[in-house]
């Protein structure tokens, strides 16, 4: 496994060239913003040099509260980075690129209590100094957990992931000691994962404190997908590590149902907006289409967005089963006088009648009007993935 483990680091470290560039580039972004009468900071992966091959730089600019970010603070941003695009999370911010490194410039409030943040981004400042003070020699270890959890598809909090991000892993090597050790203990969970309670915030399917905000669950973004993704290959990585785990490639997979690709307009927003849109309708039309048999679903972008579903079947018979309540329930004899052939199966009435829509494509289209429905995989939609690591 050491092997391994060096070769992964001798393709994701940063060498010597990527480096000064950042730090070029970093110095030259601060002095215009010192030019501006801003306080900069940089922070994220490139400040904790936890960074792998290609990470964007973050820089922060410091405001006071009295100050509006999405006009002055964009006003600034924009003399930092004239060419930047604009874009929401949960707060603004411009993106860029300069000499192929990609860069974001973010205004946030100065506070002086992480756990009193004002906008979304306040407390990234006080996360950069943790990682900092506590890392200990362990960036190379970060890198291996990153690149690994990318590698199954668990890494990235933006909700189209629903992974692990880059500041959760950090804290999770920093608790654990190193890469091998944590893969082991993930191999080891059982959602909930709690490893830390939180009090007063929302269920979710991992919980862990904010070392610099004990009032929040650092892990709260993380889905039982991607906490999923991320068990099943540390436990196949133990049994048998490759490199493939690292650099999956992708695996043709032959579809195992009757295909149907869901085509909608883009809304011209950005992909980490659009995506996660994209996936709650997808999450939608998967519930509706029970009655046919669904198996497996995916979306994906490009100038349209496109939802891509294996079922069963895409036709129902003339009959299908009706259930209604039981005896007991109330509402029964209302649904005996509707339907006055029903019969008593098991604990509940049931009748037989015509389904509302005998074919898929008119319930995805009742669900979503301006939807195509397309038999088939359609130019530009992508087919429903294997796992990506496995033999």
């Amino acid at each position: 496994m050491n092997q391994i483990l060096n070769d992964v680091l001798e393709k994701i470290r940063p060498d010597k060239k990527e480096k000064e560039k950042i730090a070029n580039i970093s110095k030259k972004l601060k002095d215009k913003a010192v030019r501006e009468n801003v306080e900069p900071l940089i922070v994220g992966s490139v400040a904790k040099e936890t960074n792998l091959k290609g990470a964007d730089i973050d820089l922060f600019i410091k405001f006071n509260k009295n100050i509006n970010l999405k006009q002055e603070g964009l006003e600034i941003a924009r003399k930092i980075l004239p060419d930047g695009k604009e874009l929401y999370a949960q707060h603004p911010y411009l993106r860029g690129e300069i000499e192929g490194i990609g860069l974001d410039v973010v205004p946030c409030y100065i506070i002086n209590d992480s756990s009193n943040s004002i906008s979304a981004v306040d407390r990234t400042p006080f996360h950069t100094k943790w990682v900092n003070d506590n890392i200990q020699g362990k960036e190379d270890e970060v890198r291996l957990a990153k690149q690994f959890l990318k590698g199954a598809g668990a890494y990235g909090a933006n909700a189209a992931v629903g992974g692990f991000s880059g500041y959760l892993v950090e804290i999770l090597i920093i608790k654990y000691g190193n890469f091998k050790n944590l893969i082991e203990e993930i191999s080891q969970w059982k959602p909930p994962v709690i490893i830390q309670k939180v009090g007063g915030v929302p269920e979710a399917a991992m919980m862990l404190q904010d070392p610099v905000d004990e009032k929040r669950n650092v892990s709260a973004g993380v889905t039982l997908k991607g906490i999923g993704a991320a068990i099943l290959a540390s436990k196949a990585f133990l049994n048998k590590p490759t490199i493939e785990f690292f650099f999956p490639k992708n695996k043709i997979r032959k579809a195992k149902g009757i295909v149907t690709t869901v085509v909608l307009p883009h809304s011209g927003g950005s992909d980490e907006t659009v995506l996660p849109w994209l996936q709650k309708q997808g999450r939608k039309i998967y519930n509706a289409i029970s009655d046919f048999e669904p198996i497996a679903w995916n979306a994906n972008l490009t100038d349209k967005c496109f939802l891509v579903f294996e079922t069963a079947i895409v036709k129902l018979p003339e009959i299908v089963p009706h259930k209604g309540p039981a005896p007991w329930d109330d509402g029964a004899l209302d649904f005996l006088q509707k339907y006055p052939d029903a019969s008593l199966s098991g604990e509940r009435l049931e009748i037989g009648k015509p389904p509302r829509h005998s074919n898929i494509s008119g319930i995805i289209q009742e669900l979503i009007p301006d939807a195509k429905v397309r038999p088939g995989l359609v130019d530009g939609a992508q087919p429903v993935q294997r796992v990506p690591w496995l033999d």
